[in-house]
């Protein structure tokens, strides 16, 4: 699954908002969207953050594809 669809995914599953989930990445609302819609790609290090949270929530990421 591409990167935008599984933010996407991951955001809809928990039940959360683009800004729910900005925050707790620390990152803005308009990066999350941007993720979401495939304008930009994150950093290593934000997917390092965002894979993180994914552990942190027993979300699978084996689908995930970086």
């Amino acid at each position: 699954m591409k990167y935008s669809e599984f933010v996407k995914k991951v955001r809809k599953d928990l039940n959360l908002t683009q800004k729910q989930l900005a925050d707790e990445l620390e990152v803005s609302y308009a990066t999350i969207n941007r993720w979401e819609n495939s304008h930009v790609l994150p950093s290593k290090l934000a997917i390092k953050s965002f894979i993180d949270f994914c552990e942190n929530n027993f979300i699978d990421i084996t689908e995930l594809e970086c």
